[in-house]
């Protein structure tokens, strides 16, 4: 027997013993042992116990080794591990048995390992001329694994996940005797009561990843099935229209094959039926115009296959106005170069959902932005970069807007600008435009033609951290400490800015090391005074940069005599006292 336990005892232990007897008397009570399935997790906490060196590898041996001892003595062989090759290995001495030696063997296996003896009866069944009696037991079985949700408490990994390895097993075995219709039917139920299960459960979709494994076999029954080939595309696509959970994966084994034009056409004349039959909710339902646009674009796929491109953009035109799919409309005319209508259909998809579908608007925009760049109108799209900034003035905004700008070639007025719209809060929109007469205007962009809907968020001016963002950006460090002290002079005695403190100290280190020193000593102390070992540890990584910066600037001397000070201010603190003499190097027990 091998075993591998993760107890401190190591060989084979109390724990691999008790498993064994209560295997043993599981089968002399006739009673049904489960397999692992190889999604199983438990099998992925033994390998990542492996990797980490709590498990030690058996017989472990190379290659080179192991044709070693292929060629010696039978004798010297150590133990194989069970594999992909094991069959292979075994097929010789199955070989050398009499008939009645294998049935012997597999009349004894069937004793000792239920899922042999389940695989044995199910190919009895079959041998008698009916598949009958394993459907109704597949379909049985696919009832009750689908009755329970499944779920996974993470605290204490309790749960339910449904193991679906036996119904994998025997749609595997009908498919191999030639049954594939049958395959193909249980197929349709397992995805109905699946997505019911998966919509129920709550686990980190173990559950949805057994199903998905059927359905695995399912797809590869579909090309076997005595369907017609339109009829089986047909299956394949309403299995993923009714699939929510991405269940279906196997679907792409099944696409992988060239499917002829004619079939399509069959196909597409079908969906085309469908989309007309389509329940008449209103746009506003989002569930609808989902299932509607996923349809629409099986639709599509079909009739470009099919070679019936003259009807796509027709019937994007039809569904933009039912669904809000302006966007896909749009892509299909820059793809055909109508560059004209998709600009128009632009303007009308934005009038249209900039209110309801602010998302949808804003894609619109930013292919109107493309379609400008494509026409080398560096003006206009710098234009766009500056409505990003100004709606939200952040340091990667005004990047890309000086970067549009220098396209322009007009960087220096833009950038004059927004620097003093961080400072003032004036909008470049109130001073004078350019015209033929005053070429050198203060604000050089047009307008981008599209009327800016996104509300402005209400901002207290100056928007000292963009600029502080700016300034460090651009190695101005003097102005990006003085924006931090006007930002420290306004925050409120309430307000957290750790994140912007440690932000500025990273950044002038080297050049102003005493303030980067007085603010981290700052946050440190701050985090100590939450008394909290959470707290502590938080204030460790800022007592660790103050270490570092000692040390780089050649003041390492200050460094103990200021742990000295945090542990007379705080003596009583002992978890904090402990971290602080880990950062001293000093043993726990010195410091008590």
């Amino acid at each position: 027997m091998v075993s591998t336990c993760t107890c401190p005892y190591g060989g084979t232990c109390k724990h691999a013993v008790a498993v064994t007897l209560e295997y043993l008397e599981s089968v002399k009570n006739r009673i049904e042992v489960p397999s692992v399935t190889e999604r199983d997790r438990r099998l992925k906490l033994l390998q990542e116990l492996g990797e980490e060196g709590w498990i030690e590898e058996e017989d472990e041996y190379d290659d080179d080794e192991e044709e070693e001892y292929e060629d010696g003595d039978a004798d010297d062989t150590p133990a194989r591990r069970p594999g992909k090759a094991a069959g292979n290995v075994l097929r010789p001495y199955l070989e050398q048995q009499t008939q009645a030696q294998l049935i012997d063997l597999l009349d004894e296996l069937a004793e000792r390992f239920p899922t042999v003896r389940k695989a044995l009866q199910d190919r009895r069944d079959l041998s008698m001329g009916t598949a009958k009696e394993l459907v109704k037991a597949v379909r049985r079985e696919i009832r009750e694994l689908s009755a329970e949700p499944g779920w996974r408490n993470d605290w204490n990994d309790e749960g339910y996940i449904p193991d679906y390895s036996g119904v994998r097993d025997r749609l595997e075995v009908l498919l191999q005797t030639g049954h594939a219709d049958e395959v193909v039917a249980l197929g349709k139920e397992l995805l109905e009561a699946g997505v019911r299960q998966v919509e129920m459960s709550h686990d980190e979709g173990e559950t949805g990843e057994q199903i998905a494994s059927c359905l695995d076999v399912v797809f590869r029954a579909l090309p076997q099935s005595s369907l017609s080939p339109a009829e089986q595309m047909l299956w394949a696509v309403d299995a993923e229209l009714n699939d929510d959970y991405d269940l279906c994966q196997g679907a792409e084994v099944f696409w992988e094959e060239e499917r002829a034009a004619s079939d399509w056409n069959i196909v597409a004349d079908s969906l085309a039926q469908r989309l007309k039959r389509f329940n008449a909710k209103g746009k506003d339902d989002f569930s609808w115009r989902y299932r509607r646009d996923r349809l629409t674009d099986w639709l599509i796929t079909a009739l470009d296959n099919a070679g019936r491109d003259e009807e796509i953009i027709p019937l994007c035109e039809q569904e933009a106005d039912k669904t809000d799919s302006y966007v896909r409309l749009v892509n299909y005319l820059k793809a055909a170069g109508r560059w004209e209508e998709a600009e128009q259909w632009i303007h009308k998809g934005i009038k249209a959902t900039q209110k309801e579908w602010p998302g949808i608007a804003a894609n619109l925009r930013d292919e109107l932005r493309q379609i400008r760049a494509n026409d080398k109108d560096w003006l206009r799209v710098a234009a766009f970069a500056a409505e990003d900034f100004f709606r939200e003035p952040t340091l990667h905004t005004f990047e890309e807007l000086q970067k549009a700008a220098d396209k322009a070639g007009v960087r220096p007025a833009v950038r004059t600008a927004a620097l003093r719209y961080l400072e003032t809060g004036e909008l470049p929109q109130a001073m004078p435009r350019a015209t033929k007469s005053q070429p050198a205007s203060a604000w050089p962009l047009p307008d981008t033609g599209v009327e800016e809907t996104t509300p402005h968020w209400r901002r207290n001016f100056p928007v000292t951290e963009t600029l502080i963002d700016i300034a460090i950006a651009e190695s101005r460090l003097d102005d990006a400490i003085r924006w931090y002290d006007q930002h420290k002079g306004k925050a409120s005695v309430w307000a957290w800015s750790g994140h912007l403190d440690d932000k500025i100290a990273s950044a002038i280190a080297d050049s102003h090391p005493d303030r980067a020193l007085a603010i981290w000593k700052k946050i440190a102390e701050a985090q100590i005074a939450h008394t909290q070992p959470s707290a502590y540890e938080r204030a460790a990584g800022y007592l660790r940069k103050i270490h570092h910066l000692l040390k780089t600037k050649g003041r390492e001397k200050e460094w103990q005599p200021y742990l000295a000070e945090l542990r007379q201010a705080h003596a009583r603190k002992r978890r904090l006292l402990e971290i602080l003499d880990g950062l001293s190097g000093r043993p726990i027990a010195e410091g008590a």
